[in-house]
């Protein structure tokens, strides 16, 4: 046997094995789906527990005023003042406790990523390579070319959904109990769309598949092959290995089509320098929000008892109100409300600090506002790409944490990234903001925009993939297209 006819084998063996295994891959997971998705939904549950437990910790005068049992309300509401002196160590045991349960998230996300790579690899996979009429391959027992082809096609069908998880996992689920609501919305989202992408892959008729390999069988160059033909079928199996393995090409091939690509590039170009600015300006803005509080508080502490707030400072109204069945996304936000709340013997803050913090929180609610439009209009782009997922951003959702059994048919339209915005922010703890501690606000800033950074520099690296896998996207489209097993071809 020649050079090249070993080589030939040994290339159509790999490429062939690969395939396989990644079916297998696929089917496993698909297999064990439903109890991948119930661990999944168990920890969207204690995430809810978790941000249940920390809202209580430091309770407004909202808790009150909006509760139908007041009494009881007013109640928890004065026990949450009494228990200030603890507050941050309670903070700090939820924060551990979130640590621990997004640990095993990651690690269920770490099984998720095999399944998707393994889709993803069958999308970019040759059809042609698997037609019955190739004679000098030679598949195990019991799996058809037919079989092989069934599921290269369904994985192309479903692979536009897999945009959905383009995003670091370990940059996106940190720790920050700021981001709790965010967390479990995001995580519920990709237990939904999971549960879609297996139920279509299991109508793929791979259920009777059972991989057996023996690579003595995957090939058989007995045929009359020239070496022209050899010459040509070994370049051409090296093609296909390279598209597997490109990442820009397979980045392409999610979106379908080369407009959709476009479309995202354009944008994206357009608007990250105003999206890298908005995140530069909200850090700028919490680093004023802190220096201004804390000198209000000083100066409230200096006259008067420990115990006396000293002061409040809210960000009201940071609403996003859905429209059009979550398609698109209204942006209002109401003004900023400031007040000060004093006690017996407190000191009365300056106009000239009230101001000042108006005038901040003013200008990172108008960050914020165009920062949001940004990343929508972007989330559009890859969200029309994969459109057909039903129940996805469908259902109605009560309240800020409302995930009940019935509930998780679908979400809110609601952009996942920006959920808790309509909360009250206050400042209360004079002790330690004297101490300079930072501002529950530019906390929650400061803990958003980190995860904003990481879904900025996810759309970056799609945007990248995509501008280099598009300058020879048709010509490798026609590589994956093309007949493998012809004689006398050129």
């Amino acid at each position: 046997m020649s050079a090249a006819r070993k080589d030939l084998q040994e290339a159509l063996c790999c490429y062939t094995a690969d395939t396989l295994i990644d079916i297998d891959t696929v089917k496993e997971f698909c297999e064990q789906s439903s109890k991948w998705i119930l661990k999944r939904e168990k920890e969207v549950d204690m995430m809810i527990d978790i941000k249940t437990r920390a809202d209580k910790i430091d309770l407004c005068i909202g808790h009150v005023t909006q509760s139908q049992t007041r009494g009881k309300a007013f109640l928890e509401y004065m026990k949450s003042k009494v228990t200030q002196g603890t507050a941050d160590r309670r903070r700090a045991e939820l924060e551990e406790e979130l640590a621990a349960l997004l640990k095993s998230t990651l690690e269920g996300l770490g099984e998720l990523d095999c399944f998707l790579d393994a889709v993803e690899n069958l999308a970019v996979t040759s059809l042609p390579l698997f037609m019955e009429e190739n004679q000098v391959l030679h598949l195990p027992e019991g799996i058809s070319p037919v079989t092989v082809q069934v599921v290269i096609i369904a994985a192309r069908k479903i692979c536009p959904h897999l945009l959905e998880f383009k995003r670091d996992a370990d940059a996106f689920f940190r720790p920050k109990l700021q981001n709790v609501e965010v967390l479990a919305y995001q995580l519920d989202k990709y237990i939904r769309t999971t549960e879609n992408i297996c139920e279509k892959l299991e109508k793929s008729s791979f259920c009777d598949f059972c991989l057996k390999m023996n690579d003595d069988t995957l090939v058989d160059l007995a045929v009359d092959l020239s070496e022209d033909d050899t010459q040509r079928m070994l370049h051409h199996i090296n093609q296909l290995e390279e598209l597997r393995m490109n990442q820009s090409f397979r980045m392409v091939f999610l979106f379908q089509e080369d407009e959709p690509c476009s479309d995202f590039i354009n944008k994206f170009k357009e608007r990250q320098p105003r999206m890298e600015q908005s995140l530069k300006d909200l850090e700028e803005h919490a680093v004023q929000l802190d220096r201004m509080n804390k000198g209000a508080k000083i100066s409230s502490v200096a006259g008067s008892s420990v115990g006396a707030v000293g002061g409040v400072l809210s960000i009201v109204g940071l609403a996003l109100i859905p429209v059009t069945a979550g398609v698109s996304l209204a942006l209002t936000l109401t003004g900023v409300g400031m007040g000060i709340t004093s006690g017996v013997n407190s000191a009365v803050t300056t106009a000239t600090e009230i101001g000042v913090n108006h005038t901040y929180q003013k200008k990172a609610r108008e960050v914020l506002e165009s920062f949001m439009e940004d990343v929508q209009c972007l989330q559009d782009c890859l969200e029309e790409v994969a459109s057909d997922i039903p129940d996805i951003g469908q259902a109605a959702v009560k309240g800020p944490l409302a995930l009940s059994k019935s509930a998780r048919a679908g979400l809110i339209g609601l952009n996942v990234l920006f959920l808790g915005m309509d909360i009250f922010f206050i400042c209360k703890d004079s002790m330690s903001l004297a101490k300079g501690s930072e501002t529950e606000v530019s906390q929650f800033i400061r803990a958003r925009a980190a995860l904003w950074r990481s879904e900025v520099d996810s759309m970056q690296t799609i945007h990248d993939l995509l501008c280099e896998g598009l300058k020879i996207s048709e010509e490798n489209k026609a590589i994956l297209r093309h007949q493998f097993f012809q004689r006398g071809s050129k």
